[in-house]
C-alpha cells in the first residue's frame, strides 16, 4: 500500500510546473506509464524522486504558486478554497483564450466567469455548476476530497466542452482549477467525479 497523499502531491506538482505527463516523466527519468501509476495511487516514487516532489509541492510559498500559475500556458485558475468560483489567479494561457473569443477585455481583470455561466442557457452542463457541486459536497470543507475531474461546457469559452481537475491547495486557502477542451466534446455529457483519499483503492484498481 502506497501512501495515500501520493496522487494529489504529484499531481499538484506536476500542475504547478505547468507540465505534461510525459514531460513530467522525462524531468524524473521514467516513463509516462510510471508517472499514471504515481498520480493513480500505484505506485510511490523512488526515495529522492519523492523528495523533489515534495519540495515542490510544499515548500512553494503561496507567491510563488501564483507566479507559477499566471505564468503557465494552460487554462488554470488558482481560487477560494470556500468558493471555487471565485478567481483569485488566472494562468496566461486562459486569459488569452478568453480575450480570443472576446469574452475578457483588460480592464475587466479580476473578472466573474461564473456569472456569465450562471445566465447561460448552458448554466446546467456548465464549469461552474460543477464547482457549485465539489463545493456543495461536505468532503470539500473537511479535507477528505483529495481532487475532483468533471466533464462540462465552458460558457466564456463559447460553450466548448471541457475536461477540468480541481485540486485543494492544503497549505492555503485556495484550490486549483485545471481544465483543457476535451478531445471528446459533448460525449459522455456532464459528469463530475469526487476522489476521497478513501475510495482511491476502489477508484483505481
Amino acid at each position: 500500500m502506497t501512501d495515500k497523499s501520493v496522487p494529489f502531491i504529484v499531481r499538484r506538482a506536476r500542475l504547478l510546473l505547468g507540465m505534461t505527463v510525459a514531460e513530467f516523466a522525462g524531468l524524473y527519468g521514467v516513463d509516462e506509464a510510471t508517472v499514471s501509476q504515481w498520480e493513480r495511487g500505484l505506485a510511490h516514487p523512488a526515495p529522492q524522486v519523492w523528495a523533489r516532489i515534495r519540495s515542490i509541492t510544499l515548500s512553494a510559498s503561496s507567491l510563488l504558486d501564483e507566479e507559477l500559475v499566471r505564468a503557465s500556458p494552460l487554462y488554470k485558475f488558482v481560487v477560494e478554497i470556500e468558493d471555487l468560483t471565485k478567481p483569485i489567479v488566472a494562468s496566461k494561457g486562459i486569459i488569452e483564450a478568453f480575450e480570443a473569443v472576446g469574452a475578457l477585455e483588460v480592464a475587466n481583470r479580476p473578472f466573474d466567469v461564473a456569472e456569465e455561466a450562471r445566465k447561460s442557457a448552458s448554466y446546467e452542463v456548465s464549469g461552474t455548476r460543477a464547482l457549485e457541486i465539489v463545493q456543495a459536497d461536505p468532503g470539500w470543507p473537511s479535507g477528505d476530497i483529495v481532487y475532483a475531474e468533471a466533464h462540462c461546457a465552458s460558457p466564456p469559452l463559447g460553450g466548448v466542452w471541457v475536461d477540468a481537475m480541481i485540486a485543494p491547495l492544503p497549505d492555503r486557502l485556495a484550490a486549483l482549477i485545471e481544465f483543457a477542451p476535451s478531445k471528446r466534446g459533448a460525449e459522455g455529457c456532464f459528469w463530475v467525479r469526487l476522489v476521497r483519499l478513501k475510495e482511491m483503492s476502489a477508484i483505481w484498481p
